[in-house]
């Protein structure tokens, strides 16, 4: 059995027999598009988080090249278990993996869950101790051909240029799998809304805001708790406040550098600007004040500030 598994905390703890891939990649934002090989994909998005997030281009390269050539390297016969968490962040990289990993002659084996007994709010895999974690394995379910389409097409829609193919997936496909379509309904969340050009985690974020002056540290605990189906990790939400701290005059201001890559402990204090309630209020729009270069799948989202 190899069993792949979402970054390094859950690879350390799972004690189970077999070999292990742990994969390292943040589907849940940066740039993606379907008709893109794998070269040009990771090129991209190096370039991509290198400025978003401070994480130098060759190390990205090298982490992404490494694994897809042990996704490559997956004998033919070989039975794969994936563990993946029911949020967003995990769910595009299960679509991802199973579209990798549809057309080899492998079997196909999934632990998820959305819920584990005495621990509440329950975020993912990484909250369990090895012998929870590794215990799961007893629960995996064969993928089906049905699930298997599914996570293939909602790839394809989920890397489109044109996001109406997600609300086209929502509505003309079969969801098998047991928490894709509830991460594709999340995943629209991170689109600007026409009235005040904020997708819903900016405005939670300037909602919280505009109440108190707030740590990073304590402004990303809040939003994880009303945010659970997101798996928003700390970097993406640094990434975010970054975008709303351009501009003259930007939405927010920060007591510092927020985290990065390089920086990642960083906890600076935030604070609303005039301009910030003024968007929350609907008497700015962020788009005009601070403008946006930011990808949501495969849709880019780009006006630049005046």
């Amino acid at each position: 059995m190899i069993h792949i598994v979402n970054g390094d905390e859950v690879g350390k703890k799972l004690n189970v027999e077999g070999d292990m891939i742990v994969w390292r990649e943040m589907y849940d934002m940066g740039p993606l598009h379907c008709s893109w090989n794998s070269e040009e994909m990771i090129s991209r998005r190096a370039a991509f988080f290198e400025e978003k997030l401070e994480i130098p281009s060759p190390l990205f390269i090298r982490n992404c090249r490494n694994q897809e050539m042990k996704l490559e390297g997956i004998p033919e016969g070989s039975e794969i278990c994936l563990w993946m968490e029911h949020d967003r962040y995990d769910q595009t990289m299960l679509m991802y993996l199973l579209h990798k990993l549809a057309d080899k002659n492998v079997s196909l084996y999934m632990v998820t869950i959305d819920r584990y007994p005495g621990i509440e709010p329950f975020y993912g895999l990484g909250q369990l101790d090895s012998k929870q974690l590794s215990d799961l394995f007893v629960y995996r379910q064969q993928l089906s051909s049905d699930q298997l389409v599914e996570a293939q097409s909602g790839w394809k829609a989920y890397t489109s240029k044109n996001n109406q193919d997600v609300f086209q997936w929502l509505n003309d496909e079969e969801h098998p799998l047991p928490f894709l379509k509830q991460a594709m309904e999340t995943h629209l969340d991170y689109f600007p809304s026409a009235e005040k050009g904020l997708n819903k985690v900016e405005h939670l974020m300037l909602e919280l805001l505009k109440e108190k002056v707030m740590t990073f540290r304590d402004l990303f605990h809040r939003v994880s708790e009303y945010r659970v189906n997101d798996g928003l990790s700390d970097l993406h939400t640094a990434a975010l406040l970054k975008e709303m701290c351009t501009g003259n005059p930007p939405l927010l201001s920060v007591e510092g550098a927020l985290p990065d890559f390089e920086n990642a402990e960083a906890n600076p204090r935030l604070f609303m600007t005039p301009e910030g309630k003024d968007v929350l209020a609907n008497k700015q729009d962020r788009l005009e004040l601070v403008g946006i270069d930011w990808w949501a799948g495969g849709v880019r989202l780009y006006k630049s500030r005046h």
